[in-house]
């Protein structure tokens, strides 16, 4: 199934991660999960006369024992072809026999194990709760604080559960409502607490909306017999047809995009109670109110890095900084006057509104950069790192490449050996080294790349197992990949690089501290996007013209770029002042 595919070319071809491979991961452990619960299921189903388990909708498969199952998907050392052949049409019966159990309804005689978590079904297990039967038995018998029988499960996750159980009541059989309602005289907020809500706050792709809701007769829905462009019938594949739009598909502008288009959908249907296309001016400004501080937070904000598929996931991490509600707004906006063009609204609700004001004097956060000394001190101690090794390689790769070209790390994440060029400009020169791709925004992107730098990459690329000459690579071999000899598949995410970068900042950190502490606070508090900015300001203090400093970052403005150049005037002035020149 999964075996010999690498994680990376895993989640391009098969999963919705994109190149985020911590939430491949996730996913990918999700599967294995979900399959070993069927496993479960299949253990405990009943057994008919001839001895076979029955399922759903299938003839009776053979059981498959934990140990079995475990054996045939992890293969043991040295499996000759032929065995590893065999083994992968048993993998293929198994899966074939299982697949009828992954989509069943449950049983009361199912194990708790083969529809709950690990961590839930084994504290169920120990109240001897073996079984669906036995749970809802047990339930009934505790009342409203059955849970408290049960170590390490809570009033919140036991409400889930019971939402779990009720959803499914015409198979298990319904649990007494009295059974749940507290011997004291409730609360209306622990009354409603018990009835689980028909629809959920949830990820696009598991939303379930209310028919009433779903935008299909929206009052702000274009006019009967205007020639609609897309095919949506409701706001939700709206929506998706916006995202479609949008490339690369999972890409992190994409990813921008479905968070603020999600959050807004959500919010209009589970806090509003109106569909997205039945919004009005009045309601779009609330929702600006509302990012800045997502409120009941139980029901809006969760843990950061929480998967899309859990059930906890949740659309906020927290409240919205005033920037992060500016962006909302401009995205939001965008997908509404996208709707408009394509005749699927009447209006854009957010026309109307002022675009909020933004706090402080730009995004650009020109103090997260290094000093003059402080770069050098990062080059020294690249290049005193462990020789021949794969990883100092890398780093002093990183660091070089980062510092000369002033790339963003989804960027540097990106790009390919095939992406670079060399420049023939003129008779008397070798020819330059530039770098072509798609940057943010989808803008076509040019950058120069020293040929130092090129020299430190073919040095890179040996210590990976690669040709030095990488004109003769394949056009997809990352720039930046794993140290191993992996070729085109040894990508590495943003998060991976930024944690590269991080620990090395950490490292450096140590080594600074007993000399300048201040300083080693710095590096140690320091993100991989501080090379960015430091390029900018090291470029601007030395004379670099503010339009070739402008290209090279991708800014699309010059106003932006001109914030390293007000940040060297405030350096200049702040040196002349402690030197005393008054």
């Amino acid at each position: 199934m999964l075996e010999g595919v690498d994680l990376a070319r895993l989640a391009d071809r098969y999963l919705d991660t994109g190149l985020d491979l911590r939430l491949a991961r996730a996913t990918a452990d999700w599967i294995a999960e979900e399959l070993a619960r069927g496993v479960q299921r299949l253990a405990t189903r009943p057994v008919s006369k001839d001895g076979k388990a029955a399922t759903a909708g299938s003839t009776s498969p053979r059981r498959w024992s934990e140990s079995a199952w475990h054996a045939l998907f992890h293969p043991p050392a040295g499996e000759t072809a032929s065995a590893r052949q065999a083994r992968r049409k048993r993998q293929q019966r198994a899966l074939d026999e299982l697949q009828p159990l992954l989509a069943a309804r449950p049983s009361a005689d199912d194990a708790v194990s083969g529809w709950f978590t690990p961590a839930i079904a084994h504290r169920l297990i120990a109240v001897d709760w073996t079984t669906l039967a036995a749970l809802q038995a047990g339930i009934a018998q505790g009342g409203a604080r059955w849970y408290q029988r049960v170590d390490r499960i809570g009033a919140h996750t036991a409400r889930r559960i019971e939402a779990w159980l009720a959803e499914f009541a015409t198979e298990l059989g319904a649990i007494p409502p009295a059974a749940l309602v507290p011997r004291r005289k409730a609360t209306t907020a622990e009354l409603s607490s018990l009835r689980p809500p028909a629809a959920m706050v949830a990820p696009l792709e598991s939303l379930l909306l209310p028919p009433a809701l779903d935008g299909r007769h929206g009052h702000n829905r274009a006019a009967a017999g205007s020639e609609q462009r897309i095919a949506a019938q409701n706001d939700l594949m709206a929506i998706h047809a916006w995202l479609g739009v949008h490339m690369p598909i999972g890409g992190h502008t994409w990813r921008a995009y479905r968070t603020q288009a999600e959050r807004f959908l959500l919010w209009a249907v589970f806090a509003r109670g109106k569909a997205l296309s039945d919004l009005t001016v009045e309601d779009c400004s609330a929702y600006l109110t509302f990012i800045a501080d997502p409120q009941p937070a139980a029901q809006w904000v969760g843990a950061r890095g929480t998967p899309r598929y859990r059930f906890d996931w949740r659309p906020f991490e927290g409240p919205l900084s005033p920037g992060s509600v500016r962006q909302a707004f401009t995205i939001v906006k965008s997908l509404c006057t996208w709707l408009v063009s394509a005749q699927y609204l009447r209006y854009n609700p957010f026309a109307l509104l002022p675009k909020p004001k933004a706090s402080g004097q730009g995004r650009i956060k020109v103090a997260r950069s290094f000093t003059d000394a402080q770069w050098q001190f990062l080059r020294s101690f690249a290049a005193g790192l462990p020789p021949d090794d794969a990883r100092t390689a890398r780093m002093q790769f990183l660091l070089r490449f980062a510092y000369a070209t002033g790339l963003r790390i989804s960027e540097q994440a990106r790009v390919t050996v095939g992406d670079l060029r060399q420049q023939d400009l003129s008779a008397d020169q070798r020819g330059v080294w530039t770098l072509s791709f798609v940057g943010k925004g989808t803008r076509a992107r040019e950058v120069h790349v020293p040929a130092p730098v090129i020299e430190v990459l073919r040095d890179y690329l040996a210590a990976r197992g690669l040709r030095r000459e990488f004109e003769r690579l394949h056009p997809a071999t990352p720039l930046i990949g794993r140290v191993k000899n992996d070729g085109a598949t040894g990508r590495l995410s943003v998060a991976q690089l930024d944690a590269i970068r991080k620990g090395f900042f950490a490292q450096a950190a140590e080594v600074l501290a007993t000399e300048d502490p201040a300083a080693a606070a710095r590096l140690a508090q320091a993100s991989a996007h501080w090379l960015r900015h430091t390029f900018g300001s090291h470029a601007i203090a030395r004379g670099v013209a503010l339009d070739v400093v402008q290209h090279q970052l991708g800014h699309a403005s010059l106003a932006t770029t001109s914030v390293y150049v007000h940040a060297e005037d405030a350096r200049r002035a702040r040196e002349l002042d402690q030197a005393g020149m008054y």
